[in-house]
């Protein structure tokens, strides 16, 4: 009894693993934007600032530590739907960790930045998570 019992959490984690992700976007008057991803999976909260022409993302993990590593991957937005990777890294965060990501003016030739986090042991769609204009 105790091993159906064990099974029935198993599938009740695996079941849960696999929610939905929110997206909150607020924006404050000093060009700061946070956005926060959530999924049973993921839960992050990211800020995103430009300073003449540099934008900077700073990603923090809310949740619990990571068990696998995830891929962080910075577009240069072209137009609805398109992108092009410049930056890519892949990274641990335990709870409560935090990663910046700086990119000089001169990488961010449209003004329009991304943000997406692939984490490898949980399928999402592929999305960016946060969206920054800075010129």
């Amino acid at each position: 009894m105790l091993l159906s019992y064990q099974r029935a959490g198993l599938y009740l984690m695996a079941a849960a693993a696999i929610g939905l992700a929110v997206l909150v976007f607020s924006q404050t008057a000093d060009a700061t934007e946070t956005a926060q991803a959530a999924t049973s999976a993921l839960k992050l909260q990211i800020d995103t600032d430009c300073k003449a022409g540099d934008a900077t993302f700073k990603v923090q993990n809310t949740g619990d530590a990571w068990p696998k590593s995830s891929t962080f991957s910075i577009y240069r937005i072209l137009g609805e739907g398109k992108g092009h990777v410049i930056s890519k890294r892949r990274m641990r965060l335990n709870s409560g960790q935090r990663a910046s990501f700086r990119i000089k003016a001169s990488k961010n030739t449209t003004g329009r930045l991304g943000i997406s986090i692939d984490p490898s042991w949980h399928h999402r769609d592929r999305r960016l998570d946060a969206k920054l204009e800075c010129r």
